[in-house]
């Protein structure tokens, strides 16, 4: 690796640290700097500005790839099986890695969400070992187009996931448990009808 990808390296974690603790606006590039062991300014040798770092910082980091990464790990001989184990590993590693998180809300809140489609559409796997598992026991699930299906379960973990970290998830018997949010999502919330 030479010496410039290296120094830009140091730069991207510096500022990734900085940004899931203080923000973007509380971290200013004399501390990414000065986090990274650079002199401040040599900082502007490498990038532009502090925008430009974030931007680069948030295309690598997104917590989403992170997350679908993780999916990927899940395993089970059954649909039901397959999710509660990912949504017990995302989980787990969200709770042993909260700053996860903390880089989205810095986007979406003090950014705009204005980096959120770029990192998508350099980042966002066209190919998940998770997905071609659940496709491949199609025969479990109910006839939904498979972009609709990405969407509702991807949504709904990551929507389990925010609502854990908000409240913390010391109250399942208040909240429900993993296993109880894997069988509504699976199985959703209304009765069917004896005329379906």
């Amino acid at each position: 690796m030479s010496r410039e990808v290296a120094t830009k390296k140091q730069i991207l974690e510096s500022a990734y640290r900085l940004f899931v603790e203080r923000g973007f606006r509380g971290s200013s590039m004399r501390d990414i700097a000065k986090n990274a062991e650079i002199k401040a300014a040599s900082i502007y040798n490498h990038f532009d500005n502090k925008e430009q770092i974030f931007a680069k910082v948030f295309k690598a980091k997104h917590p989403m790839f992170r997350l679908l990464s993780i999916l990927d790990t899940a395993t089970g001989e059954t649909a039901e099986e397959l999710l509660t184990d990912a949504i017990d590993r995302l989980n787990t590693e969200l709770r042993s890695e909260p700053e996860l998180l903390n880089l989205f809300f810095v986007e979406f809140v003090e950014m705009d969400g204005k980096h959120i489609q770029a990192a998508i559409d350099a980042n966002f796997p066209h190919d998940s070992t998770f997905m071609r598992k659940i496709f491949g026991m199609k025969s479990e699930l109910r006839d939904i187009r498979e972009p609709v299906l990405v969407r509702s379960m991807i949504g709904t973990v990551f929507a389990n996931i925010m609502f854990n970290w908000f409240i913390g998830d010391s109250k399942p018997k208040r909240w429900g448990s993993s296993t109880e949010m894997t069988d509504v999502l699976l199985w959703g919330i209304l009765r069917k009808s004896n005329s379906s």
